[in-house]
């Protein structure tokens, strides 16, 4: 749930007021409309995920769907944002602490995806050609 939130509030932020967001990390985003729209759009995608890794705290099947999803998400931004501060310096503490925190939360994601699976299992279905049986 806490991975879903985070995902949820901040991709929500950055869509509804994307200015404000890019102001809490340090940074000066500029007011036009196209790189708004970038960001938005961003910001969309990372809420709408959110909401996909939450059902899986509250729907069993999409648990297996919603930790891989959360593993990518929070790896490939933080694994983004490692690769930005090699190629273009550091980017400020702010970021530098969200790229951290994002590395953990999918740190744990990928740990529990290689420690729990994908839910299959657990849930009695079948990955084989058998019909569910």
């Amino acid at each position: 749930i806490v991975l879903a939130l985070t995902l949820v509030i901040f991709g929500g932020w950055r869509l509804v007021d994307p200015i404000g967001f890019y102001t809490f990390s340090g940074l000066e985003l500029s007011d036009d409309a196209g790189v708004l729209s970038e960001v938005r759009g961003a910001g969309g995608i990372i809420m709408v995920a959110g909401l996909v890794v939450g059902l899986g705290a509250f729907r069993q099947t999409w648990s297996g769907t919603s930790v891989v999803l959360a593993a990518v998400v929070f790896l490939s931004l933080g694994l983004a944002r490692l690769l930005g501060i090699a190629l273009d310096g550091s980017p400020g503490a702010e970021v530098i602490q969200g790229m951290a925190t994002e590395l953990i939360f999918g740190g744990l994601a990928l740990f529990a995806l290689l420690k729990y699976g994908d839910g299959d299992a657990q849930l009695g279905r079948s990955t084989g050609g058998d019909g569910g049986t």
